[in-house]
């Protein structure tokens, strides 16, 4: 790796850990590859424990979510299909949304964006 592009990845790395909003990245076979420490908190677990997880035992599942986009996404269709998930450990809500990245035609990665569902929404 050249001494740019670490620098660019340790820049992103040290962004995306100052955001509130949980960031997930995983292949396309729902391992997962990084996570941000707002997901540490949110999850109540390590980022170095949940590095080879698939991503929906992170959610208590055996197997991928029932509403996953992740596979049934078209290259240049709509990709930030917003749904909802719980945190098992935390019971924090969130507004989960996958943003799929491809590489010559072919799924690579997946970026998970969640984020928490203020408690206080709607409310004066």
């Amino acid at each position: 790796m050249e001494k740019s592009e670490i620098y660019t990845e340790k820049l992103m790395n040290m962004i995306l850990d100052a955001v509130d909003d949980i960031i997930i990245i995983h292949d396309s076979e729902h391992t997962i590859i990084w996570m941000n420490r707002a997901g540490e908190r949110a999850f109540g677990t390590s980022v170095e424990k949940v590095i080879g997880q698939k991503c929906f035992v992170l959610f208590g599942n055996t197997t991928s979510c029932d509403d996953c986009t992740v596979g049934t996404v078209n290259i240049g269709g709509p990709t930030n299909k917003v749904r909802r998930r719980i945190i098992p450990k935390t019971d924090i809500e969130c507004d989960c949304s996958t943003i799929p990245y491809y590489e010559n035609g072919r799924l690579e990665l997946v970026v998970q964006h969640l984020r928490p569902v203020c408690a206080c929404s709607g409310k004066d």
